[in-house]
């Protein structure tokens, strides 16, 4: 126990009549009496305590000059062997209760345990070392030391295991991201070159059917102007309208057939269901959820 009280520093039998005896209860506070029941030095204050607490009130004290001058065999004088109860604090733990397995003072057991069996601790503590209570208890202190040290090993165990777990969970969600990126990616680049492709040949098809356009219109230009150069000629002029007229109905049939192809096939980009379903579901990509067994990995 720490420290307590003030009497300290005199050897149990040794002391003059200068010496100032110190309270017991206290710290460095000068004694007024000696209780002849507890073996205790006590303060002005404490005495009056004492008066006063039924179960010390009919104690004997000394005061004065009729107060020991040294501190006598047993009286405590030394604060390790002062052993303070903490219901009491006034009071020396002294006794044992055989009913209860508990140790208390006067006053616990007149209070508490008046009609136990109880013992004066000196009468059973000399030989307590050696007894076998005393060896199981320290036995059974090691065998829980013993345990505690297995419970800290194991839950040392099971923080590693809980690091382990969740880098693993981590390095999985990671790959499988990884791998719905890199499909997602690969089907982006498919879709792209197929859009690419089709818009290249829609394309090449049209710039083909301008150019056949502007070939036909240069040779209506060209009918056009042959015609008016045999207008002064009527025979020439009927020849060369006649041969304008085969030639203008294979322009126009040419036109007809520009004009039905000169068109855009339109297509879209349709979204894969299942794909829309995923982004929908908040759950999409995984869950967490408790696997059975035991708690190693």
């Amino acid at each position: 126990m720490g420290e307590v009280g003030g009497a300290k520093g005199r050897s149990i039998t040794s002391g003059s009549a200068d010496d100032q005896m110190n309270c017991h209860l206290c710290t460095n506070v000068k004694a007024n009496a000696w209780c002849e029941d507890c073996k205790f030095y006590l303060c002005p204050t404490c005495e009056g305590h004492h008066k006063k607490i039924p179960i010390t009130k009919a104690h004997r004290l000394l005061s004065g000059n009729r107060m020991p001058s040294f501190y006598p065999p047993g009286s405590g004088s030394n604060t390790e062997d002062i052993q303070i109860c903490p219901d009491h604090p006034l009071e020396e733990i002294k006794f044992y209760c055989q009913n209860h397995d508990s140790i208390g003072c006067v006053a616990c057991h007149t209070l508490k345990h008046a009609t136990c069996a109880k013992q004066y601790i000196p009468d059973v503590s000399a030989n307590y070392k050696s007894s076998k209570y005393y060896k199981n208890l320290i036995a059974e202190f090691k065998a829980t030391d013993k345990n505690t040290s297995k419970s800290l090993q194991e839950i040392d165990g099971c923080l590693k295991d809980v690091d382990k777990l969740s880098t693993n969970e981590i390095n999985k969600l990671q790959q499988f991201k990884a791998l719905i990126i890199a499909y997602l990616d690969q089907r982006e680049k498919e879709l792209l070159t197929e859009i690419k492709k089709r818009r290249d040949q829609d394309t090449a098809l049209l710039e083909k059917l301008q150019t056949e356009a502007k070939a036909l219109q240069s040779d209506l230009g060209k009918a056009q102007q042959n015609l008016k150069t045999h207008e002064s000629n009527s025979n020439h002029l009927f020849i060369a309208a006649k041969r304008a007229k085969t030639m203008l109905n294979q322009l126009q049939t040419s036109l007809d057939d520009i004009k039905r192809k000169t068109q855009v096939q339109p297509y879209t980009l349709q979204k894969d269901p299942l794909v829309e379903t995923l982004l929908q579901n908040k759950d999409g990509i995984g869950e967490i959820v408790s696997r059975a067994g035991n708690n190693k990995l």
